[in-house]
């Protein structure tokens, strides 16, 4: 019994981290977008981490990226395969139908998220 609850929760897990991945990318758009202050470090850049990133050599930095050609990229994807649900078919199915049984939205926030997974 205890084991098909654990499969239970991870399963509702998988389905609802993808939302959280939203929450995520915010902070780090956040995180982007402060101004890192001038210091007495010679070697420490100051300004905008995605300016510093984007645009190196204004700062007195080098770019270091590779280029990677497109056909190398496009048989990585042909290789991949992607999934049209976030875990089991089931179980996704399960979820949708005690959601729509209870009035239950998705939703990008974080709390709302938690509670929903609590709901289920």
């Amino acid at each position: 019994m205890e084991e098909s609850l654990f499969v239970a929760a991870a399963n509702v897990v998988s389905c609802l981290v993808c939302f959280l991945n939203y929450e995520e990318l915010d902070e780090v758009a956040a995180w982007n977008d402060h101004r890192i202050r001038a210091s007495h470090n010679p070697r420490a850049p100051n300004g905008r981490p995605s300016m510093l990133y984007s645009v190196p050599h204004l700062y007195g930095g080098q770019n270091f990226g590779q280029a990677v050609d497109q056909t190398k990229i496009d048989m990585c994807l042909e290789q991949c395969s992607f999934k049209d649900y976030p875990c089991d078919v089931d179980f996704y199915h399960i979820c949708t139908d005690l959601m729509a049984e209870h009035n239950l939205t998705m939703s990008n926030d974080i709390f709302k998220i938690t509670d929903l997974y609590l709901n289920l």
